[in-house]
């Protein structure tokens, strides 16, 4: 996927990383997750489900109190490639308006649901000044395999700057993994950035 179309990774002259989360707000994740990216003083972009949201928007507040970035995942995390045009874009309008009652912005970041684009959608998302999201390293922590596989895997192959890192927060896993990996990444030189 050309990164002119889709924002995959994002080049800086800095050692930079960009952590995001989909799927959540969740509650007794999103807590201990904001503490310890507190913690190393580390910034990230939740991409956020808008039911998940509705249900609980003080979560919602924290993250955004807490500096970091609220994006766009859809309303319901709907398959993207079984539903129409119309009501991907009602997906897209419903979250959106629940992260500008918090911001008071609109929301800039849209990520499809499994990553699902289309041509249609892109052209969708310029008219409405959003940029879509994609993600250059997945960790893979979806597939719920033990923390220490996923560590291992992101030493095998090293981060690059400039790289946009998808995670989960809709689970503790991701916290075991970067309590390892984000104090790693900073003694190599990398800043942990939001979108």
């Amino acid at each position: 996927m050309p990164n002119r179309l889709f924002l995959i990774s994002k080049p800086n002259k800095e050692k930079v990383l960009y952590l995001t989360f989909d799927d959540g707000p969740v509650s007794g994740v999103i807590e201990p997750l904001l503490t310890l990216l507190d913690s190393y003083q580390a910034k990230a972009t939740f991409f956020v489900i808008g039911a998940c949201a509705k249900r609980q928007p003080e979560l919602m507040k924290m993250i955004y109190q807490r500096h970091h970035t609220l994006a766009n995942h859809s309303y319901s995390h709907p398959s993207f490639h079984k539903i129409s045009h119309t009501e991907k874009c009602q997906e897209i309008s419903k979250t959106n308006k629940l992260i500008s009652e918090v911001t008071g912005k609109s929301c800039s970041f849209f990520r499809a649901p499994q990553g699902r684009w289309d041509a249609k959608l892109l052209w969708y998302l310029f008219r409405q000044k959003i940029i879509p999201a994609h993600w250059s390293r997945d960790s893979l922590d979806f597939t719920k395999k033990p923390a220490n596989e996923i560590i291992d895997d992101f030493n095998k192959q090293p981060v690059k700057s400039g790289d946009i890192i998808l995670f989960h927060d809709d689970a503790e896993l991701c916290i075991e993994v970067l309590t390892v990996l984000i104090p790693q990444w900073q003694a190599q030189g990398f800043t942990l950035s939001a979108l």
